[in-house]
């Protein structure tokens, strides 16, 4: 992977993400990818579910049981669009945290840096192989519905999907920070190298 990847790698909206989308290995390398982030202690937390897109319609109705765990009443309009977002991206994969409390040296918010890290893996593969990606989540992620209909266990927690697929219409690079903005030294009398 080139720096060019990282650089290149934007977030595109899962509807402008259509077939092709990766071949099954290719999905297998972003997930190799992913198990190359940082894990103190190797505690894997994170795991990965890839969604068959024979089975879009399951995860629609999901999608609508968790709208209506989240609104009181739902319109014809809403619901539709809760199970429209199932059919969103030619590739699905949804990230489930594992999150362990009392480890010894790991505290929970380095798991989730690590979880992080696994995604930003997988949306680099992606770039690499010349597809767009986003992760998204909503709501809808919190919901027992969800948590019961992709068989998470009680320690489990999803945190959202990862789409990914051909680029159907290409966005402006959105603009980044600028390096001295976000970057200081420290102890500050020292800044002279970033002047």
């Amino acid at each position: 992977m080139t720096l060019d990847n990282i650089f290149r790698r934007r977030s595109v909206s899962p509807r402008r993400l259509i077939e092709p989308g990766p071949s099954l290995e290719q999905v297998r390398t972003m997930i190799d990818a992913a198990c190359a982030a940082p894990d103190h202690r190797r505690l894997r937390p994170w795991r990965f579910i890839l969604i068959r897109n024979d089975q879009r319609t399951l995860l629609a109705n999901l999608f609508e049981a968790a709208a209506c765990e989240t609104h009181n009443t739902l319109s014809e309009e809403q619901t539709e669009r809760a199970r429209e977002k199932a059919f969103n991206g030619a590739c699905l994969i949804a990230v489930v945290g594992a999150i362990r409390d009392n480890v010894p040296d790991t505290p929970p918010h380095e798991q989730w840096v690590s979880v992080g890290a696994a995604v930003q893996n997988i949306l680099l593969t992606a770039t690499s192989f010349g597809f767009g990606s986003m992760i998204v989540s909503g709501d809808k992620v919190k919901t027992r519905a969800l948590q019961k209909g992709l068989g998470l266990s009680v320690i489990e927690q999803l945190l959202g999907f990862v789409a990914v697929g051909t680029v159907s219409k290409l966005l402006p690079v959105p603009e980044r920070p600028i390096v001295e903005n976000v970057l200081s030294v420290w102890p500050p009398e020292e800044t002279g190298m970033l002047t």
